[in-house]
């Protein structure tokens, strides 16, 4: 499966220790099957450095020596693993996966997310709220990605070209 990500520069030699903490899924290298998601994030990282944008294409092979979380749409099981993983609050969620895929929380699905957790914070959410939430997250564009969370699953992996956008 041909997996891309978006950036200001080529990555060849991904890490998982170079991104974000309170991010969906938590630290790590994020990949999408979509090209043209991933040239949107490549022209928008290259924006905000004033450089041009590179989308790496990777080739993934997925193997059963590998621990992975897939989530199929919007769910309550999502929904609550992103909460986790956004909440400045909480530690970074693992549960040991090597690699992680689902829809992505995107500036729309954000404002979504973080309405969600100020009412998670304040006491105020039950089970027609977390409906409620999940019923607002099914008007949002289809995307996708995977976080390769671990060095593990970054050696399944391998580069094939990069392209500038």
């Amino acid at each position: 499966m041909l997996l891309y990500h978006g950036s200001n520069v080529e990555v060849n030699a991904p890490r998982v220790d170079c991104g974000r903490a309170k991010v969906d899924f938590g630290p790590g290298f994020y990949l999408t099957t979509l090209a043209d998601q991933a040239e949107k994030w490549a022209r928008q990282r290259a924006g905000e450095n004033q450089v041009r944008g590179i989308v790496s294409v990777f080739d993934f092979e997925d193997s059963d020596q590998l621990f992975h979380k897939s989530f199929d749409g919007y769910s309550e099981d999502w929904l609550m693993f992103v909460v986790e993983n956004r909440r400045s609050d909480f530690p970074v969620v693992r549960y040991g996966y090597d690699v992680i895929s689902g829809n992505i929380a995107d500036d729309k699905v954000v404002r979504v997310i973080n309405d969600f957790i100020e009412r998670l914070q304040q006491g105020r959410v039950d089970e027609v709220q977390i409906a409620a939430t999940l019923r607002d997250l099914t008007y949002q564009d289809a995307n996708d990605q995977y976080c390769f969370a671990t060095e593990k699953a970054l050696r399944f992996l391998k580069f094939q070209r990069s392209y500038e956008v």
